[in-house]
């Protein structure tokens, strides 16, 4: 009779393998990841792969094919460990929201050391908001709103935007970038038929690395139904772009930020044109309390205001459990509201048709104000 799987097992695997993905030099192996292959080993006996290629190619399927214990609360077990050779997106979210064991060391965790770097941010603006709401509510619209629309930029182009900054400063802002040379390697490209090497974004997910000679997204799936491909993707010139986001503020600000743009540029250039009732668009109104206020008057007498938290999760029951442990009250009259939404892009909707009713099964009974759309249903009731 095999011993059961330690329940600590899974975070130590998904901790020594962000390190080990991370890392250039992969030997030895991360102390957590030694720690979580050989309890696997211990427990799957004659089914553990007999090499590490076939041990990376099992840790690319779903884990419930695989897995020998139970999961924690969160993971979906129709998701993998690895997805293309990087941490899958599920993964990445339960890292950032796990309590970390206190044995493991994130010195060499950069996606979570540097989603701390935005989080610090948030953080002194919020401070500051406290004597200058008005300005300090305009310096974190103005910083993360650059962030999610400039994913690659230069010193002097950070000095010139945010040279009247009263309350982060640009050291801050700078310290979201890194520089890109010395990620020359996973993403110079040179493409067919040039004759030098660039940099390539994709107004989809940013940033483009390259994985075995081909160009591709951070998050794939988040590309899925939104990439333009190859001929819509864009190439640099690395002199003129010596920043780029780390990967942290990519995977974490930049990526899930882009739909949150989207709309807030649809509302304010398409929908008020349209829809005469929708007086007010304030993008992350209180510094971030949520994500896009829309303020409706309906008559001289009757106004009402929406108040709109963009979500993006693999996963819709994890979805669905946040909201039904999200707070959705401020005491600031500013932020009152008297419908809520929750919305996520619509091209989840492709990789799982039953996407929104999986969401509101998790979330269980929400108030009758309450709601989870998707964009493209969220886009139809406001111009409705």
């Amino acid at each position: 009779m095999t011993q059961p799987l330690p329940e600590e097992v899974f975070p130590y695997l998904a901790i020594g393998l962000a390190k080990y993905t991370e890392n250039e030099q992969k030997y030895p192996y991360p102390d957590e990841l030694f720690y979580a292959l050989n309890q696997l080993s211990l427990v799957m006996l004659g089914t553990y792969p007999n090499t590490i290629t076939d041990l990376f190619e099992l840790f690319e399927q779903p884990l419930e094919q695989w897995w020998p214990g139970i999961l924690p609360t969160g993971v979906d077990p129709r998701f993998e460990l690895l997805y293309e050779g990087g941490l899958d997106e599920q993964v990445v979210e339960f890292l950032l929201e796990y309590q970390i064991p206190e044995k493991a060391t994130l010195r060499d965790l950069q996606i979570i050391l540097e989603n701390q770097l935005m989080i610090n941010i948030l953080n002194m603006a919020r401070s500051a908001s406290i004597a200058d709401p008005v300005g300090a509510n305009e310096d974190y619209v103005a910083i993360r709103q650059y962030v999610i629309t400039h994913p690659w930029t230069s010193n002097e182009q950070l000095r010139r935007q945010f040279r009247d900054l009263r309350h982060i400063k640009i050291q801050d802002v700078g310290g979201l970038y890194q520089e890109a040379r010395s990620l020359q390697s996973i993403l110079l490209h040179q493409s067919a038929g040039t004759s030098e090497a660039h940099y390539w974004n994709c107004p989809a997910c940013g940033p483009l690395y390259q994985r075995n000679k081909r160009l591709g997204s951070l998050k794939p799936n988040a590309c899925l139904g939104r990439c333009p491909g190859p001929l819509g993707w864009q190439d640099l010139d690395p002199m003129n772009y010596p920043l780029v986001l780390k990967r942290g503020i990519h995977l974490r600000t930049m990526i899930p930020g882009t739909t949150e743009i989207q709309l807030y540029q649809w509302l304010t250039q398409d929908a008020q044109s349209t829809t005469p009732e929708l007086q007010h668009v304030i993008l992350w109104p209180g510094v971030d309390c949520y994500d896009l206020q829309l303020r409706f008057q309906r008559s001289s007498q009757t106004s009402e205001t929406w108040a709109i938290d963009v979500k993006d999760y693999k996963d819709p029951f994890a979805l669905g459990k946040h909201i039904a442990q999200d707070k959705r009250h401020f005491t600031e009259q500013a932020l009152e509201w008297q419908r809520w939404y929750y919305v996520y892009p619509s091209y989840r909707e492709q990789q799982r048709s039953d996407y929104r009713t999986c969401a509101l099964r998790a979330a269980g009974q929400l108030p009758a104000h309450v709601g989870i759309l998707s964009e493209k249903q969220f886009k139809a009731m406001v111009t409705a």
